[in-house]
């Protein structure tokens, strides 16, 4: 699990402490996000949905109030403080309920993050698997070396085999509590068909090696996929960072020849940070959705 919610204000032991005792809405909002508390329990996360709810309130609440000093700020630059107050606070809101459901929406992308470091992982893993066992090594020992040898996830998922292997449970047994226990849908594969293989008595490494070939196209995929999102994402990023700004500008004086409010300091101030923060938060989203394959 990583330290922290990355996007997350609040430290992880204030996180703990916080629910739907201490924030009773909490307990109005839950049964929306009935699919959070897995989320969190496959990221190990050491607090449930109604603490991290409740921390994400508080967390995009200091979001949107630096966001309402911001527009607050750049609004009363010439005009009254009066008029600046209402844009000001709906600005402030509009951030504060898209922090919110960021907040909601990330562990998600921290799951799809672990399952693709793992796929990686794993691939090397079930690599070493079969040329230890055509080796003649002892499946045992070739377990013992994928734990020792720093896949990650993975090797830890080994690592509590070999303890249970070690503390008296048959190799089938430990290696279908790994089936059952895992999220990774190709790591629950390759543990199934090594019990396969062990109760079957067929050979290990052509049990195996269908599933390296799965995984091995299935990063392939997400390369693919990853490409295909990225076009359309830098074909908006050019539209937010250099379009819009240009034809935003041209329009609001061509609307002020009919209207007569006329292009000020601030709306053009406004447009600035508006398109920055959305370029901002689109490089944001490219990073987070990288496929973590061949280093990172």
């Amino acid at each position: 699990m990583p330290d922290r919610i990355p996007i997350m204000l609040l430290p992880p032991q204030t996180v703990k402490k916080l629910g739907k005792r201490t924030f009773p809405p909490v307990m109005l909002l839950t049964p929306f996000f009935p699919s959070l508390n897995k989320t969190l329990q496959e990221i190990k996360a050491e607090f449930g949905a109604d603490s991290y709810i409740a921390a994400s309130l508080f967390s995009s609440l200091i979001y949107g109030f630096m966001f309402f000093l911001l527009a607050f700020a750049l609004l009363s630059f010439r005009n009254p403080a009066e008029g600046a107050v209402v844009p000001a606070l709906a600005m402030g809101f509009a951030f504060w309920l898209a922090f919110f459901f960021l907040h909601i929406y990330y562990p998600n992308i921290i799951v799809k993050k672990i399952a693709a470091t793992e796929n990686k992982e794993l691939l090397y893993a079930l690599r070493e698997i079969i040329i230890d066992v055509e080796g003649g090594v002892p499946l045992f020992d070739s377990l013992r070396n994928i734990s020792e040898a720093g896949y990650g996830y993975i090797s830890l998922d080994f690592e509590r085999v070999v303890r249970q292997i070690e503390s008296g449970t048959p190799e089938r047994e430990a290696l279908k509590g790994l089936a059952l226990r895992t999220e990774s849908e190709f790591l629950k594969r390759a543990a199934w068909q090594m019990v396969n293989a062990l109760e079957s008595g067929a050979k290990m490494s052509d049990a195996l090696e269908g599933i390296a070939i799965s995984v091995e196209n299935n990063i392939f995929r997400e390369i693919k996929n990853y490409s295909t999102n990225l076009n359309f994402l830098l074909l908006i990023y050019m539209l937010v960072g250099v379009v819009a700004p240009s034809l935003g500008i041209t329009f609001m004086i061509l609307l002020s020849a009919f209207s007569g409010l006329g292009v000020t300091m601030e709306s053009v101030l406004l447009s600035v940070v508006c398109t920055s923060f959305i370029q901002i938060a689109l490089i944001g989203y490219m990073a987070s959705t990288r496929p973590d394959i061949f280093g990172g």
